[in-house]
């Protein structure tokens, strides 16, 4: 039993050693994950999608609000992240 279980922490161990951490971005000196930045660009970036959608009127026409803004700042998100990782 225990040399199974020795074989297969080789096995699961050999694949996963090629996994390296995401990329940084340097800010103010210290270094934060490249999703954390993403992130804020998307939450910022629904922000101002926001205030475009009220100040042309189109903001009662969305569907459920909710929906639409949580998938905008996850399309905003997922966008910069691309774009960050290259």
């Amino acid at each position: 039993m225990r040399i199974a279980a020795r074989r297969w922490t080789t096995t699961v161990g050999a694949f996963l050693s090629g996994c390296r951490p995401g990329p940084d971005i340097t800010v103010a000196g210290s270094y934060f994950p490249s999703w954390m930045a993403a992130l804020v660009v998307g939450v910022l970036g629904t922000i101002l999608c926001w205030q475009l959608f009220t100040r042309t009127g189109l903001d009662p026409y969305l569907g459920p609000r909710v929906l639409v803004y949580s998938g905008l700042v996850i399309l905003i998100t997922l966008v910069v992240l691309s774009v960050l990782r290259g």
